[in-house]
């Protein structure tokens, strides 16, 4: 990571790979899923304009097409929340009983 500009680069990849990995680990049940959104959507903006901003929107030749349709999926999760069979509302559901 140090080598596109971000430091310290091993602790910027470790913060990326964990955000990515236990993000998408906690969206997939609905736990916490609009922070975890957020956190992704952070991490896909900081892909796009660190590494493939300088190239096309296409996909072809490590272009940013699919990373900002991660980066739009992420910020409209975060804007409507999981739904209704997660764990968000089913714990949301036991507390206000």
């Amino acid at each position: 990571m140090e080598s596109i500009g971000l430091t310290p680069g091993f602790l910027m990849a470790l913060f990326a790979g964990s955000a990515e990995f236990f993000g998408g680990l906690f969206i997939l049940p609905g736990l916490l899923t609009r922070l975890m959104a957020i956190v992704h959507a952070v991490t896909m903006a900081v892909a796009i304009l660190t590494v493939q901003v300088e190239n096309a929107l296409f996909m072809t030749n490590n272009r940013y097409e699919f990373g900002l349709f991660l980066f739009a999926s992420s910020l409209s999760l975060a804007c409507s929340g999981a739904g209704k069979f997660t764990l968000d509302s089913f714990i949301t559901k036991k507390r206000i009983k």
